[in-house]
């Protein structure tokens, strides 16, 4: 399922904040965990480390772990298409893969994203071909026709499941302000 909608600039900062309020604890009585940005997000077993940021990919993007060492978020303030010829060979084991999904890149290939697991999870292939694909064909014609695009997603889980449930979208082309929601 896709949800879209476009919403003025100043109405997408006013919900940001918002939520960067829920989310900082100043409401609610939650907590949150500090997190620590690192070179390798990687640990000793080859898994993402557990509440960290990190940057990957050809133009080093930005990402977050939760505290089960899931990708929570991915986030540029310029998204940029790659210059090489061709894909990269990419880690095609990622978690909580079921029947029929596919190692979908969070920062597509055509974006400079990452080829290992700090950039892949398993998205279903409606997903991964279809939905998650038009907004990157979005991007990388905003890209071409050269303007400026940002990108932030948020990631959701269900539980303690390593398979994302929710790829919550929001990205700006030239400052307009445009937010997805797509079920995995």
């Amino acid at each position: 399922m896709l949800v879209s909608q476009k919403v003025g600039y100043e109405d997408a900062w006013d919900l940001r904040n918002a939520g960067d309020a829920l989310e900082s604890g100043s409401k609610g009585g939650t907590s949150t965990v500090q997190k620590v940005l690192t070179d390798n997000p990687f640990d000793e077993a080859g898994n993402l480390k557990p509440n960290i940021k990190y940057q990957t990919g050809e133009f080093k993007y930005n990402y977050e772990t939760d505290a089960n060492g899931r990708i929570s978020n991915w986030n540029t303030d310029n998204l940029q298409l790659t210059e090489r010829d061709g894909r990269l060979n990419y880690n095609s084991d990622s978690l909580g893969k079921i029947e029929g999904d596919h190692a979908g890149h969070i920062a597509g290939d055509r974006f400079g994203g990452s080829p290992e697991l700090d950039n892949i999870v398993s998205q279903s292939q409606n997903v991964n071909l279809s939905q998650y694909k038009k907004i990157e064909n979005q991007w990388a014609k905003a890209i071409s026709e050269g303007k400026e695009v940002t990108v932030n997603i948020d990631i959701k889980y269900d539980g303690d499941g390593f398979r994302p449930i929710e790829f919550n979208v929001e990205y700006t082309i030239d400052g307009d302000f445009f937010s997805q929601s797509i079920l995995n």
